[in-house]
């Protein structure tokens, strides 16, 4: 039986990377306290602890709460905080503990693991990174009972819990919004920065106390929280988790708390005109003059002046570029080659110079030690996060970390990121020490006056501040405005969506002028802008070669009219115009169409003044904008296309053709080379109908055996691990394809189920009793081990045994048999699944059209009429929700389904049942009857209960599960 007295053995298996002769890591006295905590009274409202002390370890406790199974513990948790890099330093963290769940190296992993997998799933704890863009696959947790791992932006998340994702279908939304909203765990890491979605997240789940599932836990963290005073004990009491003398006197805890860090403030004199180039110089000139044998970062507050720091240091420096406005592949490819030499556990007496220019990206749970910082001035908050990466375990071969401070003296008030915080936080240092003027030959280490900034000392200097020099020093809150139930309403209505919409941009940052970024991905040889959309819907965008960018400087970069020096690494900067257009179609543009895509089948071309914030656009590479580092709207150099470097989490495609050898470049020609002959081998194969994936095997093979750490390999791997397959492409309409084939995992995938034929896709025929046996017995799995109340479960059980009634329309029969009627009327039993390939739309198309069936129709609407007929004298559910289970199995009836009136209507006959007419299935009830299942069972709890129907059929969908002896 596990005990909370293993954590210490869980933590050190985790963390001893697998290997038994490495001493293993020990947590730190606040970790062991806080799942204490955890077990004894639950989750604390908040936790402060000083950076350098692993806040991000609170996954661990996370997870072994769960495996504990106490009250307290929550079975998906989801890492917020405004940071793009760090979102993905959480994520590497979480995937260091799902590796040692499910490859366990001790008896507590193994144990734990034991504890947390269901005995039929192969993934013990899902691990997902929630970015912008769109994924090839609409769920990214496949089963609603697994336990898992979710790191993102408060955008990416609290979109998805207030049911309107950025980048989510219709159809999809009340999925990801149940499983943020129901049994879970969100963490907000510097919540001081997300207060808004902290206050609505709160205000959410007081409102719909009534959820049938458990309620989601809120837990705020901070390096940097106002410390506690005596006259709010009794108000606070213990609901904020500190450390404690324990970690003082730790070894390790206590040598960080008190590593040595000198702070020096130097001031720039500069004009408004001046300060760009003014500033960059002196921050370049003082990382060169303490570059000599250490470890330099140079953080600076905005994406365009990191770029300029770097650009001055590039020739003449070893040094890197890392901002948050790059694409993760670009920045995986960064960090594998660089992170090493940052890295805590770095080897010193092996170590080069090295100088990091970097934006606020840095700042949270970066687990990089510097030897020497320059920074730009910030607000109280953001200092404390960087110099947290200074000497921050107390290793450097310096007697010292050595910060300055950077401050231009015309910097104001209106400071574009920050506003009156940073003056004010600038003008409170330079009180207790004296600045330097800058010069340049000026030597800061030298200077007579800086400050200590140990950790300990930090926090006993804060301690002395006021409330309102609190307030001050963290800049203004914008107004967050009060969340009412009629909100939750009209949010929880999300097909179709009400018009117009109910915003949610003001609960989740306040009142500001704030917007959602664009997310931009660029694709090499798009050829006719016709054709975009078709090309691109054969490989869609993912995250990972998404570049997230404010909306006004994606405008000002296409239309020419400027880059914006504002751009910072925050997601919720201080000026973002608002609207989805500041100019008009007169303007010139540096391109004049870009792809809005959605998804497949979703795409649309559009003028670079009509995109929004929240659009994903695509943009030929040519039109330039970024490089390996990131953003660079002043490039003009072709993009390189990373597309064929998407893990797309586990089920890689890579295109046979130029941009596989270009991608490949990047690690040398030897690479480039073996690339080449995978597409000569594609050039052989031009007329072979069905090539097979054997030929191919030794080169990519040889690729990822000699590959380094990083995208590439990653993705021949799961490539090579999933049995590929080859598919030789024809041209598009047009005639032109940049590319001969695709070589792609082999794993089932689902068509799109917005449409009546891609609903019914599955890697073969499958019959509809069978499936619809496996789908209950599926759901009712999921049901029983989310520990939903009896009647409940009966109810799910019996909506996911009809769902699908409604196919037995002879016309819906024909469609999957692939529009042969003849075929359809002498099989001996209905089709669920028509084994047609989900991607071939043009084969769907013409199957709908030869079946006769209604454009738009859903076989949703005549299964809940024939649901209703089952269920109404059975005692043992509740009839309105199976009948909404049904009726909302693809998405829609949210509150109501497309009211599509058939115009030949037919007679189905169900023997046990009766007959109906497919004239008569709209059903004006369900509106209402959404509403009172929502008050019922809560918003995010009735969500809950469809998602659960809907995974179980996907599930058994795209694994051809099917149960032919059913009673």
């Amino acid at each position: 039986m596990l005990t909370v007295d293993q954590f210490a053995d869980f933590f050190g298996e985790v963390h001893s990377g697998g290997d038994p002769s490495q001493a293993r890591r020990q947590p730190f006295p606040w970790q062991l306290a806080l799942l204490r905590r955890v077990v004894e009274r639950g989750w604390p409202d908040g936790v402060d602890v000083p950076t350098g002390l692993g806040k991000t370890s609170i996954l661990d406790v996370a997870v072994f709460a769960a495996a504990l199974g106490v009250d307290g513990a929550r079975r998906r948790i989801f890492y917020v905080v405004d940071r793009r890099l760090i979102v993905d330093e959480a994520y590497e963290h979480a995937r260091r503990i799902a590796a040692a769940l499910d490859r366990p190296t001790g008896d507590t992993t193994r144990l734990v693991a034991q504890q947390l997998r269901a005995s039929d799933d192969d993934v013990t704890l899902d691990v997902t990174r929630m970015r912008g863009g769109v994924t090839w696959e609409r769920t990214w947790l496949e089963r609603p009972d697994r336990y898992a791992i979710v790191t993102g932006t408060v955008d990416q998340i609290g979109s998805r819990l207030l049911f309107r994702g950025y980048g989510v279908s219709e159809r999809a939304r009340s999925i990801d919004a149940a499983l943020v909203g129901t049994d879970s765990l969100i963490v907000i890491d510097e919540a001081h920065l997300a207060q808004a979605f902290v206050n609505t997240a709160q205000a959410a789940f007081d409102l719909d106390a009534t959820s049938v599932a458990r309620r989601p836990v809120v837990v705020t963290m901070s390096a940097t929280s106002p410390p506690r005073r005596t006259t709010e004990q009794t108000a606070v009491g213990d609901r904020i988790h500190r450390i404690s003398e324990d970690d003082e006197q730790h070894e390790i805890a206590g040598e960080r708390l008190t590593a040595a860090k000198r702070l020096h403030l130097v001031e720039v004199k500069t004009t408004k005109k001046s300060e760009d180039s003014v500033v960059s110089a002196a921050m370049a000139a003082l990382a060169e003059r303490l570059a000599e044998g250490r470890v330099v970062g140079v953080v600076t507050n905005t994406v365009a002046r990191a770029r300029a720091v770097f650009e001055l240091l590039r020739d003449q420096h070893d040094a890197v570029l890392l901002t948050g406005r790059s694409r993760p592949i670009d920045r995986d490819c960064l960090l594998a080659a660089y992170y090493p030499r940052l890295r805590v556990d770095r080897d010193r007496d092996q170590q080069q110079p090295l100088i990091v220019v970097a934006t606020q990206t840095i700042e949270v749970g970066a687990n990089i030690d510097l030897d020497a910082l320059i920074t730009e001035s910030a607000p109280l908050a953001s200092l404390v996060q960087r110099l947290g990466r200074l000497n921050r375990v107390a290793r450097s071969r310096h007697p010292h970390g050595v910060a300055v401070v950077v401050h231009p003296t015309a910097t104001g008030e209106d400071d574009p990121v920050y506003g009156p915080a940073r003056l004010a936080t600038w003008q409170w240092l330079a009180d207790i020490v004296e600045p330097v003027r800058y010069a340049q030959q000026l030597d800061p280490t030298r200077a007579a006056h800086w400050l200590d900034a140990a950790p300990t000392a930090l926090r006993r200097l804060t301690a002395t501040l006021t409330d309102d020099e609190h307030a001050a020093m963290r800049g203004i809150t914008p107004y967050i405005p009060v969340l009412q139930r009629h909100h939750l309403d009209t949010w929880a209505r999300t097909a179709p969506a009400p018009e117009p919409d109910q915003p949610i941009e003001p609960f989740l940052h306040g009142i500001t002028d704030n917007q959602p970024p664009i997310s931009v991905v660029w694709r090499h040889g798009l050829g006719n802008p016709d054709t975009w959309a078709e090309l691109i819907d054969e490989v869609p965008p993912v995250a990972e070669e998404t570049l997230e960018l404010p909306a006004t400087a994606v405008r000002r970069w296409l239309l020419e009219s400027g880059t914006d020096h504002s751009a910072s690494d925050l997601d919720n900067p201080t000026t973002i115009p608002t609207g989805p257009t500041d100019t008009n179609s007169r303007q010139p543009a540096r391109i004049p169409l870009v792809l809005r895509y959605r998804g497949r089948g979703d795409a649309t071309l559009a003028a670079p003044w009509q995109i929004c914030p929240g659009d994903t656009i695509v943009l030929p590479t040519d039109v330039g904008g970024c490089d390996p580092y990131g953003w660079h709207p002043a490039s003009t150099d072709p993009v390189l296309d990373v597309a064929d470097l998407a893990l797309r989490r586990g089920r890689p495609v890579l295109r046979l053709g130029p941009t596989l050898v270009q991608a490949t470049r990047r690690w040398g020609e030897q690479f480039a080379g073996l690339a080449q002959r995978l597409v000569d081998q594609a050039a052989a194969d031009a007329h072979t109908a069905r090539p097979v994936a054997e030929p191919y095997l030794p080169t990519l093979k040889t690729m990822r055996d000699t590959a380094p750490g990083g995208p590439l390999r990653d993705v021949l791997t799961a490539l090579l691990g999933a049995h590929p397959r080859v598919t030789r492409r024809t041209p598009v309409s047009t005639g032109f394809r940049p590319y001969l084939g695709l070589i792609a995992a082999q794993i089932g995938r689902l068509g799109d189920d917005d449409t009546a034929a891609g609903s019914s896709s599955a890697g073969q025929r499958i019959r509809l009793t069978p499936h619809q046996a496996a789908v209950a017995a599926r759901a009712r799995q999921f049901a029983e081990r989310l520990n939903l109340p009896t009647t409940v479960i009966q109810s799910i059980a019996a909506a996911a045994r009809w769902h699908d009634e409604g196919k037995r329309d002879p016309r819906f029969q024909t469609m999957l048999w692939g529009g042969d009627r003849a075929a359809a009327e002498i099989a001996d039993e209905p089709l669920a699944k028509s084994g047609l390939d989900p991607s071939d739309r043009a084969a769907f198309a013409r199957a709908r059209k030869a079946s006769g069936y209604t454009n738009g129709m859903r076989h949703e609407a005549l299964s809940a009429v024939i649901v209703a007929a089952r269920s109404t004298n059975d005692p043992r559910v509740h009839p309105e929700l199976v009948i909404h289970l049904v009726a909302s199995h693809h998405g829609h009836a949210r509150p109501l389904l497309p009211p599509i009136i058939d115009p030949a209507p037919t007679k189905v006959t169900i023997d046990d049942v009766g007959t109906f007419d497919t004239a008569d299935t709209i059903d004006w009830q369900q509106p209402s009857r959404f509403i009172d299942l929502n008050a019922t069972y809560g918003r995010w709890g009735l969500a809950l209960l469809e998602t659960i129907v809907r995974l179980a059929d996907i599930w058994c969908s795209a694994r051809n599960e099917a149960i032919e002896d059913t009673p």
